[in-house]
């Protein structure tokens, strides 16, 4: 028995005015989920800053290309927070930091989130559009996994993202281009072993 109706799920109608977007994603024959697509288009629009709140960030080239391009082209401020020391995939974080280089030799700020496990999934752009769901920016999430994601353009809800992504950011460690690039050979091995 398929339970539905509002005897199982009472909710009351909503009172709020933000107009919402519900972006249901699955895998595809063409590898390019809704997913992908809401978020390729939203970076490609960035014309200030570009906020990134992942616990697995592996962005495959196109998202790096548009990320560089953001920075480059457009003058966009790209801050993203990824896990620190902290995370339950160490394996991952390793070959996260790896993909790193083109992203920060472009002025991309990338922060390591210092406390505890963060899961956060967030994207805010321009301090107009919020995406928030369960989408990572990895190739699992935007081929293989299904993934749901609300996004909405309303200032008020990207502004208290914001607001909380500025707090993240007090309590993560920047990663620097040449701290990076000098990373140490047990590193470099244990990102090669999360890359194959």
């Amino acid at each position: 028995e398929i339970l539905t109706g509002t005897i199982v799920f009472p909710f009351p109608p909503g009172e709020g005015t933000s107009k919402t977007l519900v972006v249901r994603s699955a895998p595809t024959t063409g590898r390019s989920t809704t997913a992908r697509i809401l978020f390729q288009v939203l970076l490609a629009a960035a014309r200030q800053r570009i906020y990134i709140n992942t616990p697995y960030f592996l962005p495959d080239k196109s998202i790096t290309d548009e990320l560089v391009r953001a920075i480059k082209e457009r003058g966009v401020e790209v801050r993203i927070i990824t896990p620190g020391p902290g995370t339950d995939h160490m394996l991952t974080r390793r070959s996260s930091r790896r993909l790193f280089g083109p992203l920060l030799q472009a002025g991309a700020h990338i922060y390591e989130y210092m406390p505890t496990m963060m899961h956060a999934k967030i994207m805010v752009i321009d301090s107009y559009w919020s995406v928030v769901g369960t989408t990572n920016l990895d190739p699992r999430s935007f081929t293989l996994n299904d993934e749901v994601n609300l996004a909405t353009p309303d200032h008020a809800i990207a502004q208290r993202l914001e607001h909380d992504f500025l707090e993240d950011l007090k309590k993560s460690r920047q990663v620097v281009y040449e701290e990076w690039k000098n990373r140490g050979i047990a590193e470099r091995v244990h990102e090669w072993f999360g890359a194959v």
